[in-house]
Protein backbone atom coordinates (compact mmCIF):
# COMPACT_ATOMS: atom_id res chain seq x y z
CA UNK A 1 0.00 0.00 0.00
CA UNK A 2 1.20 3.24 -0.75
CA UNK A 3 1.29 6.43 1.31
CA UNK A 4 -1.70 8.57 1.76
CA UNK A 5 -0.72 11.45 -0.03
CA UNK A 6 -2.45 14.95 0.40
CA UNK A 7 -1.24 17.67 -2.28
CA UNK A 8 -1.78 21.70 -1.16
CA UNK A 9 -4.88 23.36 -1.76
CA UNK A 10 -4.14 26.24 -4.48
CA UNK A 11 -3.83 29.55 -3.04
CA UNK A 12 -7.02 31.33 -2.17
CA UNK A 13 -8.77 28.00 -1.56
CA UNK A 14 -11.14 27.30 1.70
CA UNK A 15 -11.79 24.33 0.54
CA UNK A 16 -10.26 20.95 2.21
CA UNK A 17 -7.60 19.27 0.37
CA UNK A 18 -8.31 15.82 -0.96
CA UNK A 19 -6.56 12.95 0.35
CA UNK A 20 -5.43 10.28 -1.90
CA UNK A 21 -5.04 6.91 -0.65
CA UNK A 22 -2.81 4.79 -3.37
CA UNK A 23 -2.77 1.03 -3.29
CA UNK A 24 0.05 -0.57 -4.88
CA UNK A 25 -1.08 -3.73 -6.19
CA UNK A 26 0.59 -7.29 -6.72
CA UNK A 27 1.69 -8.60 -10.30
CA UNK A 28 -1.02 -10.71 -11.56
CA UNK A 29 -0.61 -13.65 -13.57
CA UNK A 30 -3.12 -15.85 -16.09
CA UNK A 31 -5.29 -18.31 -13.61
CA UNK A 32 -3.44 -21.31 -14.57
CA UNK A 33 -0.09 -20.07 -13.65
CA UNK A 34 -0.99 -18.81 -10.01
CA UNK A 35 -0.50 -21.69 -7.78
CA UNK A 36 -1.78 -21.73 -4.42
CA UNK A 37 0.19 -19.85 -1.34
CA UNK A 38 1.69 -16.50 -0.92
CA UNK A 39 1.01 -15.60 -4.70
CA UNK A 40 -2.71 -16.88 -4.88
CA UNK A 41 -3.78 -14.52 -1.70
CA UNK A 42 -1.62 -11.51 -3.02
CA UNK A 43 -3.39 -11.44 -6.31
CA UNK A 44 -7.08 -12.40 -4.28
CA UNK A 45 -5.22 -8.87 -2.55
CA UNK A 46 -4.49 -6.91 -5.56
CA UNK A 47 -8.37 -7.89 -7.90
CA UNK A 48 -10.17 -6.70 -4.41
CA UNK A 49 -8.53 -3.80 -4.06
CA UNK A 50 -9.30 -2.98 -8.44
CA UNK A 51 -12.94 -3.75 -7.07
CA UNK A 52 -12.58 -1.30 -4.21
CA UNK A 53 -11.12 1.47 -6.17
CA UNK A 54 -12.27 4.85 -7.03
CA UNK A 55 -9.62 5.47 -9.81
CA UNK A 56 -7.84 2.25 -10.98
CA UNK A 57 -3.96 3.86 -12.78
CA UNK A 58 -2.67 1.38 -15.06
CA UNK A 59 1.07 2.03 -15.08
CA UNK A 60 2.82 0.73 -18.06
CA UNK A 61 6.39 1.05 -19.09
CA UNK A 62 7.02 3.33 -22.18
CA UNK A 63 9.88 1.37 -23.63
CA UNK A 64 8.57 -1.56 -23.11
CA UNK A 65 5.02 -1.84 -25.10
CA UNK A 66 2.40 -3.64 -23.58
CA UNK A 67 2.72 -6.26 -22.01
CA UNK A 68 0.40 -10.01 -21.83
CA UNK A 69 -0.36 -9.09 -17.89
CA UNK A 70 -1.39 -5.28 -18.82
CA UNK A 71 -4.00 -6.60 -21.08
CA UNK A 72 -5.06 -9.30 -18.17
CA UNK A 73 -5.06 -6.15 -15.83
CA UNK A 74 -7.27 -3.81 -18.48
CA UNK A 75 -9.62 -6.19 -19.11
CA UNK A 76 -10.20 -6.57 -15.32
CA UNK A 77 -10.40 -2.54 -14.83
CA UNK A 78 -13.33 -3.01 -17.53
CA UNK A 79 -15.02 -6.05 -15.94
CA UNK A 80 -15.20 -4.32 -12.74
CA UNK A 81 -16.35 -1.20 -14.43
CA UNK A 82 -13.71 1.09 -12.65
CA UNK A 83 -12.58 4.69 -14.04
CA UNK A 84 -9.27 3.99 -15.31
CA UNK A 85 -6.35 6.60 -16.04
CA UNK A 86 -3.47 4.95 -18.24
CA UNK A 87 0.25 6.12 -16.62
CA UNK A 88 3.20 5.52 -19.33
CA UNK A 89 6.13 5.68 -17.28
CA UNK A 90 9.59 6.17 -18.29
CA UNK A 91 8.83 8.74 -21.07
CA UNK A 92 12.53 10.06 -20.78
CA UNK A 93 13.88 7.00 -21.56
CA UNK A 94 12.50 6.88 -24.80
CA UNK A 95 14.91 7.71 -27.80
CA UNK A 96 14.96 9.76 -30.65
CA UNK A 97 11.92 11.27 -29.81
CA UNK A 98 10.12 13.60 -32.33
CA UNK A 99 7.22 15.70 -32.98
CA UNK A 100 4.87 12.82 -34.01
CA UNK A 101 6.32 9.92 -31.49
CA UNK A 102 3.63 11.59 -28.99
CA UNK A 103 0.61 10.65 -31.60
CA UNK A 104 2.47 7.45 -32.60
CA UNK A 105 3.17 6.42 -29.06
CA UNK A 106 -0.94 7.31 -28.28
CA UNK A 107 -2.21 5.02 -31.31
CA UNK A 108 -0.05 1.78 -30.06
CA UNK A 109 -1.35 1.85 -26.34
CA UNK A 110 -5.09 3.15 -27.69
CA UNK A 111 -4.67 0.24 -30.28
CA UNK A 112 -3.35 -2.75 -27.79
CA UNK A 113 -5.79 -2.33 -24.85
CA UNK A 114 -8.80 -1.83 -26.79
CA UNK A 115 -10.54 -3.18 -23.34
CA UNK A 116 -10.12 0.57 -22.17
CA UNK A 117 -9.59 2.49 -25.13
CA UNK A 118 -11.74 5.46 -23.69
CA UNK A 119 -8.96 5.77 -20.71
CA UNK A 120 -7.12 9.12 -20.75
CA UNK A 121 -3.32 8.36 -21.40
CA UNK A 122 -0.71 9.98 -19.44
CA UNK A 123 2.79 10.39 -20.14
CA UNK A 124 5.56 10.47 -16.82
CA UNK A 125 8.90 10.17 -15.57
CA UNK A 126 9.08 8.69 -12.10
CA UNK A 127 12.65 9.64 -12.31
CA UNK A 128 12.65 12.91 -13.71
CA UNK A 129 9.15 14.14 -12.39
CA UNK A 130 8.19 14.59 -15.24
CA UNK A 131 4.22 15.01 -15.71
CA UNK A 132 3.85 13.15 -12.63
CA UNK A 133 1.79 16.24 -10.78
CA UNK A 134 -0.54 16.07 -13.53
CA UNK A 135 -1.57 12.10 -11.83
CA UNK A 136 -3.78 14.30 -8.92
CA UNK A 137 -5.91 16.48 -11.92
CA UNK A 138 -6.19 13.28 -14.20
CA UNK A 139 -7.72 11.10 -11.47
CA UNK A 140 -10.27 14.07 -10.14
CA UNK A 141 -11.20 13.88 -13.77
CA UNK A 142 -11.45 10.50 -13.51
CA UNK A 143 -13.87 10.35 -10.56
CA UNK A 144 -16.45 12.73 -12.17
CA UNK A 145 -16.57 10.83 -14.90
CA UNK A 146 -17.14 7.98 -13.26
CA UNK A 147 -20.11 10.20 -11.24
CA UNK A 148 -21.16 11.88 -14.28
CA UNK A 149 -25.43 11.54 -14.90
CA UNK A 150 -26.48 12.68 -18.15
CA UNK A 151 -30.15 13.71 -18.65
CA UNK A 152 -32.61 11.76 -20.09
CA UNK A 153 -33.50 14.40 -22.49
CA UNK A 154 -30.07 14.73 -23.38
CA UNK A 155 -28.91 10.90 -24.49
CA UNK A 156 -31.86 10.27 -26.65
CA UNK A 157 -30.95 13.79 -28.73
CA UNK A 158 -27.90 11.67 -29.10
CA UNK A 159 -29.21 8.45 -29.78
CA UNK A 160 -31.78 10.04 -31.98
CA UNK A 161 -28.70 11.45 -34.03
CA UNK A 162 -26.80 8.73 -33.71
CA UNK A 163 -29.80 5.88 -35.24
CA UNK A 164 -30.31 8.55 -38.17
CA UNK A 165 -26.89 8.70 -39.08
CA UNK A 166 -26.17 4.80 -38.92
CA UNK A 167 -29.52 2.76 -38.37
CA UNK A 168 -28.76 -0.74 -36.93
CA UNK A 169 -27.93 -3.22 -39.53
CA UNK A 170 -30.71 -5.57 -40.47
CA UNK A 171 -30.18 -9.76 -39.84
CA UNK A 172 -29.55 -11.82 -42.94
CA UNK A 173 -33.33 -13.43 -42.26
CA UNK A 174 -34.27 -9.71 -42.76
CA UNK A 175 -35.19 -9.12 -38.88
CA UNK A 176 -34.34 -5.43 -37.66
CA UNK A 177 -33.35 -3.68 -34.59
CA UNK A 178 -35.74 -0.87 -33.41
CA UNK A 179 -34.43 1.06 -30.69
CA UNK A 180 -37.24 2.95 -29.00
CA UNK A 181 -35.32 5.15 -26.05
CA UNK A 182 -32.29 5.25 -23.64
CA UNK A 183 -32.15 6.39 -20.00
CA UNK A 184 -29.29 5.98 -17.66
CA UNK A 185 -30.17 4.43 -14.60
CA UNK A 186 -26.85 4.49 -12.44
CA UNK A 187 -23.16 5.91 -12.03
CA UNK A 188 -20.12 4.43 -10.79
CA UNK A 189 -20.17 3.36 -13.45
CA UNK A 190 -22.52 5.51 -16.02
CA UNK A 191 -25.04 2.65 -16.94
CA UNK A 192 -27.50 3.50 -19.37
CA UNK A 193 -30.37 1.32 -20.35
CA UNK A 194 -31.63 0.96 -24.22
CA UNK A 195 -35.41 0.09 -24.69
CA UNK A 196 -35.64 -1.79 -28.22
CA UNK A 197 -37.81 -4.67 -30.01
CA UNK A 198 -35.09 -7.72 -29.49
CA UNK A 199 -31.38 -7.14 -27.76
CA UNK A 200 -30.19 -10.12 -30.01
CA UNK A 201 -30.54 -8.19 -33.11
CA UNK A 202 -28.63 -5.10 -32.05
CA UNK A 203 -24.83 -6.49 -32.95
CA UNK A 204 -22.01 -5.87 -31.19
CA UNK A 205 -20.49 -3.73 -33.44
CA UNK A 206 -23.69 -1.43 -33.63
CA UNK A 207 -23.00 -1.39 -29.66
CA UNK A 208 -19.25 -0.20 -30.07
CA UNK A 209 -20.46 2.72 -32.65
CA UNK A 210 -23.25 3.47 -30.11
CA UNK A 211 -20.82 3.79 -27.45
CA UNK A 212 -18.24 5.85 -29.52
CA UNK A 213 -21.27 8.56 -30.42
CA UNK A 214 -22.82 8.63 -27.09
CA UNK A 215 -18.63 9.46 -26.10
CA UNK A 216 -18.16 12.09 -29.16
CA UNK A 217 -21.20 13.72 -28.18
CA UNK A 218 -21.25 14.11 -24.54
CA UNK A 219 -18.64 15.76 -22.60
CA UNK A 220 -17.01 14.04 -18.87
CA UNK A 221 -17.38 10.48 -20.18
CA UNK A 222 -13.58 10.63 -21.35
CA UNK A 223 -12.08 8.15 -18.08
CA UNK A 224 -14.71 5.81 -17.40
CA UNK A 225 -16.82 2.65 -18.82
CA UNK A 226 -20.23 3.18 -19.96
CA UNK A 227 -22.40 0.39 -19.40
CA UNK A 228 -25.17 -0.90 -21.89
CA UNK A 229 -27.86 -2.72 -20.67
CA UNK A 230 -30.36 -3.80 -24.07
CA UNK A 231 -33.95 -5.04 -23.34
CA UNK A 232 -36.42 -6.04 -25.08
CA UNK A 233 -39.71 -4.37 -25.12
CA UNK A 234 -43.00 -4.65 -27.59
CA UNK A 235 -43.82 -1.27 -29.64
CA UNK A 236 -47.54 -1.43 -28.14
CA UNK A 237 -46.15 -1.49 -24.85
CA UNK A 238 -43.96 1.92 -25.71
CA UNK A 239 -46.93 3.45 -27.22
CA UNK A 240 -48.83 3.02 -24.23
CA UNK A 241 -46.21 4.09 -21.78
CA UNK A 242 -45.91 7.59 -24.29
CA UNK A 243 -49.78 8.20 -23.99
CA UNK A 244 -49.99 7.65 -20.10
CA UNK A 245 -46.92 9.31 -19.28
CA UNK A 246 -45.85 11.58 -22.09
CA UNK A 247 -42.53 10.26 -23.71
CA UNK A 248 -40.47 8.22 -21.90
CA UNK A 249 -37.80 9.25 -23.49
CA UNK A 250 -38.27 13.40 -22.38
CA UNK A 251 -38.88 12.42 -18.84
CA UNK A 252 -42.82 12.59 -19.25
CA UNK A 253 -43.13 15.97 -20.42
CA UNK A 254 -45.17 14.99 -23.61
CA UNK A 255 -42.88 16.38 -26.00
CA UNK A 256 -42.86 14.21 -29.29
CA UNK A 257 -41.50 11.11 -28.94
CA UNK A 258 -37.61 11.21 -30.23
CA UNK A 259 -37.65 7.59 -32.44
CA UNK A 260 -40.85 7.66 -34.66
CA UNK A 261 -39.31 5.57 -37.35
CA UNK A 262 -38.79 2.97 -34.74
CA UNK A 263 -42.79 2.06 -34.85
Amino acid sequence: KGPAREPPPPPGSDDPPTIYRFVDTAGIRRKGKVEFGPEFFMVNRALRAIRRADVALLILDATAGVSEQDCILAQKIADDGRACVIICNKWDAVVDKDSTTYDKSVKYFRDELPQVRWAPILFVSAATGQRVGKVYGAVDDALRAHRKRASTAVLNEVLRDAILWQPPPAKRNGAQAKIYYCNQVSTRPPTVVVFCNDPKLITDNYRRYLDRKMRESLDGFEATPIRWIYRGRRARDVRRQRSMNGDPGDGGTGASFPFPHAF
